[in-house]
């Protein structure tokens, strides 16, 4: 293999900005083609990376030099397109979620199984300064037992963010509210830290917003590790601002709280500060994304051109698409679910 992975871009949305400054500044990386529907978004990328330009996705994929697709489409493109491209021979890394349903999911991950390209999925922040501190600490095995979790996010949308977007707030096409799209990144990190997650009770409202979407714009849950921990979760859109993303994680001998990049640790409820990690502006991102979109990209490719597996795979993508849908159900049949399994 080349050492060049020449990039296919498939949506030009916001969160392709991100993509495309990361990629332009990686000596391992060439965008040879983007794409969208947008005619604007679609000329500013061209001019921004020299790359062709299409408006067919399937065009993009069926180019015998694209080596990677990345798609960064409305969720309910994620799973058709991934899939083609890896029965194409490509490499995929897609946005998360990685799919609007459990069954699309495994069918992702049944066609990387059989795929000459690897799947992987954007969750950047178990790249936070703050969470690698913690999964460090839990090889050390310093932190002993895992006790329990808390985690809220408290964001601000509008009406117009989802009936402008021709997408959002639509069951069918987003997959869900503030679960699947503003907190399926805490989802993550709740079983990336913290274990498997055996069940769920949660309950989800469409409260402010409740004449413009058919989604949740907010959710109560709590759940049990197949380790028995316990865990609580708040996530709204229904707050006045975009709010740091809080979880805090209890384990028998240290209370720590995740700040987006900042890692505190708590003695007799008093947090300290005890990792800074870095503000996401200097990069042009929104801060409450964080700044890790960077180092995961550049891992994947790392991980490609030497051949070996990438740690956020389908499979290990799936866990927090798994609780997203489990709480939905939950909420429907207002009783615990368990989670599937893979």
């Amino acid at each position: 293999m080349s050492d060049i992975l020449r990039v296919g871009i498939i949506g030009l949305g916001g969160i392709s900005r991100v993509h495309i400054a990361n990629l332009l500044n990686m000596e391992n990386a060439k965008i040879v083609a983007v794409c969208d529907i947008n005619k604007d978004r679609l000329a500013a990328a061209v001019e921004k990376t020299g790359a062709d330009g299409y408006n067919d996705w399937h065009d993009v994929i069926a180019r015998e030099d694209v080596d990677i697709i990345h798609v960064l489409t409305p969720h309910y493109l994620h799973a058709p397109m991934s899939i083609e491209a890896l029965k194409a021979g490509k490499h995929v890394l897609t946005e998360k979620p990685m799919a609007t349903t459990i069954e699309d999911a495994k069918k992702m991950i049944e066609a990387a199984d059989k795929a000459k390209g690897t799947l992987s999925v954007i969750f950047q922040n178990r790249y936070n300064a703050s969470s690698v501190a913690i999964r460090n600490m839990l090889e050390t095995g310093e932190l002993g037992s895992f006790v329990c979790a808390r985690a809220s996010v408290c964001w601000h949308r509008e009406a117009p963010y989802y009936t402008e977007s021709g997408w959002r707030g639509s069951l069918e096409t987003e997959g869900g509210g503030t679960l699947i799209n503003q907190a399926i990144h805490t989802l993550d990190l709740l079983s990336y830290l913290g274990g498997p997650i055996r069940r769920v009770l949660g309950h989800i409202s469409t409260d402010l917003l409740r004449d413009s979407i058919e989604v949740e714009d907010n959710c109560h849950a709590v759940f049990e590790y197949e380790s028995g921990a316990k865990g609580v979760l708040h996530c709204t859109n229904n707050y006045g601002i975009d709010a740091p993303i809080m979880l805090e994680l209890v384990f028998e001998n240290a209370t720590y709280q995740l700040h987006a990049e900042k890692l505190f640790k708590v003695v007799d409820g008093v947090p300290t500060l005890v990792v800074e990690g870095q503000d996401a502006k200097h990069l042009g991102e929104k801060s409450y994304w964080g700044d890790s979109h960077k180092i995961q990209i550049a891992k994947v490719y790392d991980c490609i051109l030497k051949g070996v597996p990438f740690e956020i795979d389908g499979r290990s993508a799936f866990p927090a698409l798994n609780l997203v849908k489990a709480i939905q159900e939950s909420s429907r049949i207002n009783d615990w679910v368990e989670l599937e399994k893979i």
